[in-house]
């Protein structure tokens, strides 16, 4: 890493005011053949994030760019927190081999403050979650499968409202570009419920992501408020349907018992030798059919207000 990769004008080394320690997950790529260019932007992004007060956490990997923000936030005496499944910590090492170096033990005490958390399991959704519990934001390095996995998975709870978690992108040397295109070609075609600019962000630069990421968090507390009102308005209105549908099943239930009466009353229906009757229980039967057009109205009206 040359002197010039290490320092930028936007991000300077005294430059430690942030509005609040922020909890920052960060994805990229782990491959020992990660271009240059990825790494170091990688290595900047951690440096960025350490400057700040931030606190990294990421896959901690021992290549890439995984590796390249810990030794970027680890060189500036940042906060580093790994998370690494146990398939990846080498059989028979302690729990620093198979990670970034910077988790190791370092003889003259320096570097950052690290914690390393083994995530377990038959597959990597316990490490998956691990990564994002907390978080604050989400930075996005170039990365392969594993990376896009993470960031489609977040970016699709975003879409549909199981978190508000902001997401930046880095994209270095357009490597993102594909992404925003696909986004963009899908809320042209209607197959997105919010805005391409609600689901991803996409900075040039590490600086500029982290800068992104602080303003976003820095709203002015009347614009939360009027998303609040907005949920708040959101959750009367689905109050008001389902107690309007219930009140309609309801009276629909009253006429049809006033007809065919209480579960005492059976309808009564001869059997093919003419001799033995059965009762047929008319109220789990108007019961499930009541049930069926609750759903279908409920399912009708949030079609509605969707389009509207």
């Amino acid at each position: 890493m040359t002197e010039t990769d290490k320092t930028n004008p936007s991000m300077p080394d005294d430059d430690r005011v942030p509005s609040r320690p922020l909890r920052v997950c960060c994805y990229g790529s782990s491959s020992s053949r990660t271009p240059s260019r990825y790494t170091d932007a990688a290595y900047r992004l951690g440096r960025a994030l350490a400057l700040r007060g931030h606190t990294c956490v990421n896959g901690a990997g021992s290549f890439g760019c995984m590796d390249a923000m810990n030794v970027g936030a680890n060189d500036a005496g940042g906060r580093i927190v790994g998370i690494i499944h146990e398939k990846f910590v080498q059989e028979g090492g302690d729990w620093f081999e198979g990670t970034s170096s910077v988790f190791r033990p370092r003889e003259d005490g320096g570097g950052g403050t690290h914690e390393i958390v083994i995530a377990r399991g038959n597959d990597l959704q316990e490490r998956k979650r691990l990564l994002v519990e907390g978080a604050d934001a989400l930075a996005v390095l170039p990365g392969g499968p594993g990376t896009w996995d993470e960031l489609w998975e977040m970016a699709c709870a975003r879409h549909i409202g199981f978190h508000s978690i902001p997401i930046v992108c880095v994209n270095v040397d357009g490597y993102y570009d594909p992404f925003r295109t696909m986004l963009s070609r899908a809320h042209d075609d209607q197959l997105l419920y919010k805005h391409p600019s609600e689901i991803l962000h996409f900075e040039e630069t590490p600086e500029a992501a982290v800068e992104w990421i602080e303003s976003y968090l820095a709203e002015p507390k009347s614009k939360g408020g009027a998303v609040e009102r907005q949920k708040s308005s959101k959750r009367d209105k689905l109050n008001r349907m389902q107690s309007n549908v219930s009140g309609s099943t309801l009276a629909v239930w009253r006429h049809m018992e006033s007809f065919f009466g209480d579960d005492t009353k059976s309808a009564w229906g001869a059997e093919d030798d003419g001799e033995k009757w059965r009762k047929i229980p008319w109220r789990s039967v108007l019961l499930f059919t009541a049930g069926l057009s609750t759903g279908v109205v409920v399912a009708s009206r949030m079609s509605s207000g969707r389009r509207a």
